[in-house]
């Protein structure tokens, strides 16, 4: 899908985990992998829905097409789609589905929230009825 992207490491300073340049991604080598797989995901967010230097965020539209990036990130690594498989394949904790999908509690957790602002506690979905409580747990009702 992306073979025109290139990823490459590097091991400065900045405070970012990763960062792109035209079609080249910087990658921060020193973090954790579920942390690489997340950056690459906002990332490629940057590469299709933004346009401009955004490393210092200091108006509302360079914010905006962050937040976009890093929510086409989230669509990307944990899709509904995928939070089915998971669901069927047993892993109702989220840390076990951190875990299956390779990325950090925390950007599951921030994806979760995504989906939560975006369609509300309880919304359905292919059929399947997604319920977000308060517990660090998933439950999908699926249709009879």
């Amino acid at each position: 899908m992306y073979q025109r992207i290139k990823a490459m490491n590097y091991s400065g300073h900045n405070k970012h985990g990763a960062f792109i340049i035209d079609t080249d991604i910087y990658i921060n080598k020193n973090n954790s992998y579920e942390n690489i797989i997340g950056n690459i995901a906002e990332e490629l967010g940057h590469y299709e829905t933004s346009v401009g230097d955004l490393s210092i965020l200091d108006t509302i539209e360079k914010q905006q097409q962050e937040k976009r990036a890093r929510q086409y990130g989230y669509r990307y690594l944990v899709s509904l789609d995928e939070l089915i498989t998971c669901y069927k394949l047993g892993l109702t904790e989220y840390w076990e589905i951190a875990e299956f999908l390779e990325i950090t509690p925390k950007y599951l957790w921030s994806s979760i929230n995504y989906y939560k602002d975006a369609h509300g506690l309880i919304f359905d979905h292919k059929g399947c009825r997604f319920v977000f409580g308060i517990a660090d747990s998933l439950k999908i009702i699926f249709p009879n």
